[in-house]
Order: structure tokens, then C-alpha cells, then sequence
């Protein structure tokens, strides 16, 4: 048995409803579950939250698309990847079949997009402008590196995708600022970039917020306008909006009627830019980066993090794998797996396959199953969540 790490509150349970159409796993018991899940039942797909952890089991709110294949080949490098959608036609299968041969099932992209890259030179660079007057900023930039690269700013994890990233509201003070940004990636390799930016003269009294910088596609972004005491005491006479930064006005008029909610349809980094012009015709701009990820990305990212972890046990790499897992256990884990010898393989052989999960911001619960060999299948949770460098590793299972 694989040492235990820190139990969360939510931690696991199965609830089983073997005459209804879908079977829902929930996370909601207050202890490790291990137990049987008999043939026949039904697995539900993935589901997607945007709060923070939860502390009761969250509704789902979608499931990826549905898939009709009914024998699944998993590419050399790839990992077994939660299952979509079982017998969407209803039918289920007369006798019990290997998990990963359960309609429905789908394949990671591999380690090579998600964990390794392909080779190419790990890079970081930054786009933010190099002056403000602002009190705090949005660090954006790009990197060039698998898809699981993580990247900070003087210490502070952030969020990326398509090979940009964003660290939300980064704290200035008077003068010059350094900006020292590092992109790591999951096996070890680093690389840090470093720029300057100059706050100087007096912060903007008009604050634009967001309810959060980051969601899946198609994501609804709330923003608030807080006006502070204008020059002169002039009030707000208009204000100009382009939520996706692409050069056109989404909105121009009064801020009364100012739309305070936007949704964004594709994955990326967008800078929604705000032009506030007071009583007095002078002028006030914003600029609030949000970053929308791509659901299928992520799942299958998360997917290669677990699948790195079985990869190097099955290369007897107790290093390698023992990286997969938070800073605060790595050690514990990297002797346990040292102790096992050449017995590596053979627990990577036992660790079973995710069939589902809950993916929120900064975290994610799958679902692990095993196939006994009595026909039977056992399973236990396990969460992922961004180290402090924004690498995505195990944190509890």
C-alpha cells in the first residue's frame, strides 16, 4: 500500500444507482474509501466547478463530449483518461470488462505534450509593459514548454495556457520593480527571465474587478467598476469597453448601463481594456487580464501527471516519480519507492486507472479504480492542486 498523504474533508465515497441512467461518484464522506463497485454499474464523466475546493460535493455542471467507441487503444506514452460517458445508448455490457474497455473511455495526449515537451528549450519571457502607476499589476507572458508549465513570479504560482500565462495583481511599490518569472516543468528542468517595471505618479481612482482571472471555456467573467474621488470632482461621464482587447469597443456609453458581465467562448489570454472618460474630458485606462483554459487540455494534462507517476515506477525511477508528487511528501515517497526495488513496476501495475473528476480552479478529485481479480472493482480518491512554483503534482491520495 502506498503511503497515505494529508485525508481532506470531502475525501470519497461511492454512491451507487444501479437503476438510473448514470452512476455519480461523490466526494463527500469524511474517510478514505475503498470498496467494490460490482459489474454492470455505470461511471459518470467529468464535471466542472470554478470555486474553490468544496467542503459538500458540487453539482456537476457538464460533461465532456460523449464518446461511442467501444474498444479504446491507449497510445504508447499516453494514460487511460476517465471515461465520458457510459452506455449513452443504455446498453450495459453482459459481463464484467477491463475498465479501460468500458464504452466511453478516452486517452490522455500523451507525455510528451503534457509533461515532457518535445524537446524544444524550456523559455519564459514577459509582455507586461514596463511602466505603471498603478499600485499592483497583471505579470503576463509566454512560455514555450509542455503543456504542465508551471510558471511564477517572485514566488507568487500563476495561471497558463496555449503557451501564455498570467499572474493576477502583483503588488509595486514606488520606483523600480524586478520581475523575476520561472517556468518549471514536472521532471525538474527550470529556466528564470527577469524584467523591470517602474510605478511612478499617482495610482488610478477608478478600480475595474474581476470575480476571478481564470475559468473553462465558455467562461461568464463578472467585472465591478469602483469609482474613487476624480480629479477636480468630476464624476464618470462615459466609459469604452474591449473585453478581448482585439482593438474594437464591445460597449461605449454610460457607465450606468456599462455591461458587467462578459463571456468568453475560446481558451486564451485576453486583456479586457476599459477607457474611463470623466466630466473634465480626462482620461482613465484599465487593462485586466483573464485567462480561459480549455477543459480537454487540462483533463488531459491531469491525466499525464498521473500517468508520469506510473511511467517512472515502471522505468524503476523512484526519483522520477516521486516528483509527481507536492514538495512536503516528495521525500517520503522517494524512500518508499527506493524501497521497492524492482518491485516499482509491479505497483505501478496495481495503482488502477481515473475513470472521473471534479476539475475546479487550482484543483482537481478523481476517481481511481482498480479491477480485481474477482470481478470486482476497488477505488480511492486523489487530488491535484499547483505547487508553489504553479506545477501541477499529487497532493493527497
Amino acid at each position: 500500500m502506498l503511503p497515505t498523504i494529508t485525508k481532506w474533508p470531502h475525501q470519497a465515497a461511492v454512491a451507487a444507482r444501479t437503476t438510473t441512467p448514470v452512476l455519480t461518484f461523490l466526494f463527500t464522506a469524511a474517510w478514505l474509501w475503498s470498496g467494490s463497485v460490482q459489474a454492470g454499474t455505470q461511471l459518470m464523466g467529468f464535471s466542472v466547478t470554478p470555486t474553490p475546493p468544496p467542503a459538500v460535493a458540487p453539482a456537476p455542471t457538464g460533461l465532456l463530449p460523449r464518446s461511442t467507441r467501444l474498444t479504446l487503444v491507449i497510445p504508447a506514452g499516453s494514460s487511460f483518461c476517465g471515461i465520458d460517458s457510459i452506455f449513452a445508448n443504455g446498453y450495459e455490457t453482459p459481463s464484467f470488462s477491463a475498465t479501460t474497455q468500458l464504452p466511453g473511455g478516452a486517452a490522455s495526449p500523451g507525455l510528451i505534450q503534457d509533461i515532457t515537451g518535445t524537446g524544444t528549450t524550456l523559455a519564459v519571457a514577459l509582455t507586461t509593459p514596463s511602466s505603471t502607476s498603478d499600485s499592483a499589476v497583471d505579470v503576463t507572458g509566454t512560455f514555450t514548454g509542455p503543456v504542465n508549465t508551471g510558471v511564477a513570479v517572485n514566488g507568487v504560482a500563476g495561471y497558463s495556457a496555449g503557451g501564455k500565462f498570467v499572474v493576477p495583481s502583483v503588488p509595486l511599490v514606488s520606483g523600480t520593480n524586478t520581475l523575476n518569472v520561472t517556468a518549471t516543468i514536472l521532471p525538474g528542468a527550470s529556466v528564470t527571465n527577469s524584467s523591470t517595471i517602474i510605478q511612478s505618479g499617482t495610482p488610478t481612482p477608478i478600480v475595474v474587478a474581476t470575480d476571478r482571472p481564470i475559468g473553462y471555456a465558455p467562461f461568464a467573467e463578472n467585472f465591478t467598476y469602483q469609482i474613487g474621488a476624480l480629479s477636480g470632482g468630476a464624476t464618470v461621464a462615459s466609459v469604452a469597453i474591449d473585453f478581448q482587447g482585439r482593438g474594437t469597443n464591445d460597449y461605449s456609453g454610460t457607465l450606468a448601463n456599462a455591461p458587467k458581465t462578459y463571456t468568453y467562448l475560446q481558451s486564451g489570454l485576453y486583456t479586457a481594456k476599459f477607457v474611463f472618460t470623466d466630466s473634465n474630458n480626462a482620461t482613465y485606462t484599465i487593462n485586466r487580464s483573464v485567462l480561459i483554459q480549455d477543459l480537454a487540455i487540462q483533463r488531459g494534462m491531469l491525466c499525464d501527471v498521473y500517468g508520469y507517476l506510473q511511467d517512472r515506477l515502471n522505468a524503476q525511477d523512484a526519483t522520477g516519480a516521486s516528483n509527481v508528487f507536492q514538495p512536503a511528501e516528495r521525500s517520503t515517497y522517494a524512500t518508499f519507492f527506493s524501497g521497492l526495488g524492482t518491485d516499482m513496476p509491479v505497483a505501478a501495475a496495481q495503482l488502477g486507472v481515473i475513470v472521473n473528476g471534479v476539475l475546479g480552479t487550482g484543483f482537481v478529485d478523481f476517481l481511481i479504480v482498480q479491477d480485481n481479480a474477482d470481478q470486482t472493482r476497488s477505488g480511492y480518491p486523489l487530488r491535484m492542486t499547483q505547487s508553489g512554483d504553479g506545477v501541477w503534482r499529487i497532493s493527497e491520495m
